[in-house]
């Protein structure tokens, strides 16, 4: 498997790739410890030189582009709206945290164009975080509880299905996403509910997940320093290992979508892991043969009853 370094820029903690088909094409990616937004070209150098930076107030857990242009971001206990040089256009939502300790992280946009959000337990495992949906009008819909690190977020071509990652759990759970949320009287927005979840992976530390266009789903271990590519049971298909330990989100991104990038993190490694895996903290690319959905703006002028 073709492995190589798209972006070596030392990130502390790189998470929410996204693929941006404007202006010749580039990956969008964050580091969160440092509140670092990247648009990194593809054609540009893999040091970074040509990337354009926007800083935003730390944690940056995770962003994506709106629909009328600049970025929906969670940040530790709020959701805002950015514009294209970082400055906060509007605050969407407060999250209530149930307890200190706890900040946003994983966030996507799902198939009716909310976003979906989660939160993290920063002191320990205790699954006290929850997912959140999020409408442009500022409703916040409770999703899922009893999480302890919200990750990997995706969900089916048709909207019906989702999978979601609970890092500190090592496990990957999937259930029903409503269709009413996607269709119907609910198609401007309405709210969100997940059922019937159940455990579809159990493993290591499965962090960032994507979708492909043959429904297999691919995760990045953290911890493990290895892709992996589920099948539709939850079954592993094969493993990729990358230079770096800590393996935080995945999108496919390129003119075909046929590119799988991977982000990586430098935190919670020590001195002498740095020096044996010098690469943590950069972006990979992928050749994986499979191909990704383009991906879901989010859609700003939503509201929860249409």
């Amino acid at each position: 498997m073709n492995v190589t370094v798209f972006r070596e820029t030392r990130a502390i903690l790189g998470e929410s790739l996204v693929w941006d088909a404007t202006d010749g094409g580039a990956m969008l990616w964050c580091d969160i410890t440092a509140g670092l937004i990247h648009r990194s070209p593809l054609m540009a150098p893999a040091d970074g030189s040509g990337d354009t930076v926007i800083a935003l107030p730390a944690p940056v857990g995770s962003f994506h582009p709106c629909d009328l242009g600049g970025f929906v971001v969670s940040l530790g206990d709020r959701v805002v709206v950015v514009d294209a040089a970082g400055s906060t256009t509007r605050e969407v939502a407060r999250i209530p945290h149930s307890r200190e300790g706890l900040r946003l992280n994983e966030g996507k946009v799902d198939p009716a164009g909310r976003w979906v959000t989660g939160s993290m337990n920063l002191f320990d495992e205790t699954p006290v975080g929850a997912f959140y949906a999020i409408t442009g009008d500022g409703t916040v819909t409770v999703l899922e509880g009893g999480i302890g690190v919200a990750n990997g977020l995706e969900w089916s071509a048709d909207g019906a299905r989702i999978w979601f990652t609970d890092t500190a759990a090592g496990t990957i759970y999937t259930g029903s996403y409503l269709r009413s949320t996607i269709r119907g009287h609910d198609a401007a927005g309405g709210y969100a509910e997940v059922r019937d979840v159940v455990a579809w992976h159990r493993g290591t530390m499965n962090d960032g997940l994507v979708l492909a266009t043959d429904g297999t789903l691919w995760s990045s271990i953290y911890g493990g320093g290895v892709v992996e590519q589920y099948g539709p049971r939850g079954e592993l298909l094969q493993r990729i290992a990358l230079p770096a330990p800590n393996l935080t989100s995945g999108a496919f991104g390129g003119p075909d979508l046929a590119t799988l990038y991977i982000t990586s993190a430098r935190e919670n490694l020590s001195e002498e892991q740095l020096v044996d895996f010098p690469l943590s903290g950069s972006v990979f690319a992928i050749e994986t043969g499979c191909r990704g959905f383009p991906p879901r703006p989010w859609r700003s002028g939503l509201g929860s009853t249409g």
